[in-house]
């Protein structure tokens, strides 16, 4: 079974994950600014959501896990032969334009001291003494992840405080490539993939013992995080191996996707971002989701029409997580005023309308010209 093909027909599952991964981070980010909701329910169910928002980041990475691997098996040179070239453009194409411009955006808002209202939010503004040339080099280099670990408890704005993610996955599709090449065998890459996973753990059940206070050197450095893109390199290849297995039994997928399901939700609902819960709940929550997205991949009841209204914020997530710490500083005059309920939905429109924008009308035409100058069809 090509998984490629796979992806292709049951894309919305993945776009719906993704909505719920960018939601969550929506909230966490956002609800500071919200009035409290009179109904006590509602309350309840928006605290035990966002609380836990940063986890929705690690559930990115498996997504992205996932594909990626599938993209490198489209490769000319297959999964254990990969075009290097080709591979690289296609990152840059997909990732750079908005990224750079982002970037632009953040250092003219910088330039021009934004009013008291950005300020209070503290989205564009790293503490003083921060905003240096090491910093400007993290940005550059793809390590600001290290650098907010090695400057704990400094703040950075969430503008930029975000960019520590895009970090963690361009150094593993760095050096992915270059390894799948000295690989040469499915069993030799399982056991790659897990050691990475068992290591992250490591890492952090280290971090909680001797630097318990620094969350980022805990889950966002490169060795706190890999697991989870390595999880979702893992569920391509279990894919391949037992996918046209489970194909023949929707039963099964379906009693897999349902495991998958309570997993990732008694997990989510149920635990906190403390140190300790740290050591083991990104592991988990991407085991979750593994699960699901293994039988549920094959139940149609997810690609009914029904859902694509709630895939569009997961298929605009790349926009959306980027410039949702402008819109929210943008749009804070008017969702300070707001409960909870209306203010999230509002700031969910606004997002996804503008990264839809950007995606339609400057993400793809870029990506398009970038890889027709750099003519990746060459190296076919």
């Amino acid at each position: 079974m090509d998984p490629m093909n796979l992806k292709m027909r049951n894309l919305q599952l993945i776009d719906l994950v993704r909505s719920f991964c960018i939601l969550s981070v929506l909230a966490i980010h956002s609800d500071v600014i919200f009035q409290k909701s009179q109904n006590l329910w509602v309350q309840w169910c928006w605290e035990h959501f966002q609380r836990n928002g940063v986890y929705g980041v690690y559930l990115f990475f498996v997504i992205s896990g996932f594909l990626i691997t599938g993209v490198l098996a489209k490769n000319p040179g297959g999964l254990y032969r990969p075009s290097l070239k080709i591979f690289y453009v296609q990152r840059a194409g997909r990732i750079l334009p908005l990224l750079m411009t982002t970037i632009w955006i953040g250092i003219c808002m910088l330039i021009m001291s934004p009013p008291s209202g950005f300020d209070y939010l503290d989205v564009f503004r790293p503490e003083a003494g921060h905003l240096n040339a090491a910093f400007w080099v993290s940005i550059a280099t793809f390590t600001f992840n290290w650098f907010l670990a090695f400057h704990t408890p400094a703040a950075f704005g969430l503008y930029w405080g975000i960019l520590w993610s895009l970090c963690v996955e361009e150094q593993f599709y760095l050096f992915f490539p270059i390894f799948l090449k000295k690989t040469n065998s499915e069993n030799f890459l399982w056991r790659l993939l897990i050691a990475i996973v068992l290591f992250a753990i490591l890492w952090r059940w280290l971090c909680h013992l001797f630097a318990p206070s620094n969350r980022y050197l805990q889950t966002a450095v490169s060795f706190g995080a890999f697991d989870s893109i390595a999880i979702g390199s893992l569920l391509y290849l279990a894919d391949q191996r037992w996918g046209q297995w489970l194909a023949k039994d929707l039963k099964k997928c379906a009693v897999i996707c349902a495991a998958g399901f309570t997993l990732l939700a008694g997990v989510y609902w149920n635990t906190t971002l403390s140190s300790f819960d740290q050591i083991y709940v990104p592991t988990l929550l991407d085991m979750g989701l593994a699960l699901f997205l293994m039988g549920g991949l094959r139940l149609s009841f997810f690609e009914s029409r029904f859902l694509k209204l709630f895939s569009l914020p997961g298929k605009y997530c790349y926009g959306g997580y980027l410039l949702h710490s402008l819109i929210l500083a943008v749009a804070f005059p008017i969702l300070f005023r707001v409960n909870v309920w209306w203010g999230f939905s509002l700031f969910v429109f606004i997002t996804t309308v503008a990264a839809g924008i950007s995606y339609h009308f400057f993400e793809m035409p870029a990506n398009r010209l970038i890889r027709k100058t750099f003519d990746t069809h060459k190296t076919r």
